[in-house]
């Protein structure tokens, strides 16, 4: 079982012994796909996400009379939360990109994705809302920002189940979340975002290279000290003796980037960033109803719940003090805690 994922997720094309590094891939430059990797145009599909929808119409229909909140207390000064990591910077750090590679295998990832491109349209409609935030997050931690595309090629951006990351429990309590019968704090994509950053950023900084941070997510970091012991710090004499579901997440993670970067010309619909998410946070007490949190803000308890899907049950977990909840941002709020 990975340290970081929660799954093995199954290989969606055959792996080949192909080399990982072929052509590295630079962010603005479009390498052409010869032959049958050269995939025709298709028409992107208009994905019907009715979660997404609720949360842009409902907050679009916000009353703009209402009064403008200030920020809310972000979790470092609310009082219990996890100590600043310190991986985090105040402002994003500048990171090197990730080395896409763009070799026969990686081609093959590509051609599948994009036969079977209503899925993936789909994953990108999901995601619009929290890519800036989740960017962001990865760039205040050092993280290149296309890590983001390694939670399309985990769980297809689902919010449900493990979440985005399909972080373990034991790596998501590791560094901070909470996971118990009232909350599930990986469903949520900014909170599992942080978590993902600070471990791939504590990785990073064990093996120095962002490939071999994959390896350690999805391995587990005893087993990458067992890979490093056997090849040495090399990704390139690592990659045969690896596993095959690791090759695989290398590969689904560096076609849906490439994808990501050429999307036009793939006729894959892009994620509109400008639909992302505005909102407030609001420290309630332990134990606050979804019903009571909902008309604080002058919402419904079911925005409440879409904006929060870390939430298990009708209420916060009741044993803290504070537990910090999204709420929209352009909602005069009756009082607050």
């Amino acid at each position: 079982m990975a340290c970081g994922a929660a799954h093995q997720s199954g290989d969606a094309v055959p792996i080949s012994g192909d080399s990982i590094s072929v052509l590295t891939v630079a962010r603005n430059d479009s390498p052409a796909l010869s032959g049958n990797s050269a995939p025709t145009q298709i028409a992107a599909r208009q994905a019907a996400i009715p979660a997404r929808d609720t949360i842009l119409a409902a907050l679009a229909s916000a009353d703009s009379s209402a009064v403008l909140l200030p920020d809310l207390p972000t979790a470092d000064e609310v009082p219990g939360t996890a100590v600043r990591s310190a991986f985090e910077r105040s402002e994003p750090v500048k990171a090197q990109p990730f080395p896409l590679v763009l070799n026969k295998t990686v081609q093959r990832y590509v051609k599948a994705y994009l036969d079977h491109s209503a899925g993936l349209s789909d994953t990108f409609y999901r995601s619009a809302p929290y890519l800036p935030e989740m960017k962001r997050l990865l760039g205040q931690y050092g993280v290149p920002s296309d890590f983001v595309y390694l939670a399309f090629a985990e769980s297809g951006f689902s919010k449900w189940g493990a979440g985005p990351w399909q972080l373990t429990k034991s790596t998501a309590r590791r560094f901070g979340l909470l996971v118990n019968s009232y909350v599930d704090e990986r469903r949520d994509p900014f909170k599992s975002t942080r978590v993902a950053a600070e471990f791939l950023a504590t990785l990073h900084d064990q093996v120095e290279d962002w490939r071999l941070a994959v390896v350690g997510w999805n391995t587990g970091e005893a087993s990458i000290q067992h890979f490093i012991e056997r090849k040495g710090m090399d990704y390139e004499r690592m990659a045969s003796s690896l596993p095959r579901r690791t090759r695989a997440l290398l590969n689904r993670f560096m076609a849906v980037a490439f994808i990501a970067h050429h999307a036009e010309e793939y006729g894959i619909e892009e994620a509109r960033y400008s639909e992302s998410l505005t909102y407030d946070r609001l420290p309630v007490p332990g134990g606050t109803t979804v019903a009571k949190a909902a008309a604080l803000a002058h919402t419904t308890p079911e925005l409440i719940r879409l904006l929060n899907p870390a939430l298990l049950r009708d209420r916060v977990p009741p044993g803290v003090a504070k537990y910090e909840l999204l709420v929209p941002r352009y909602r005069e709020f009756i009082s607050r805690f």
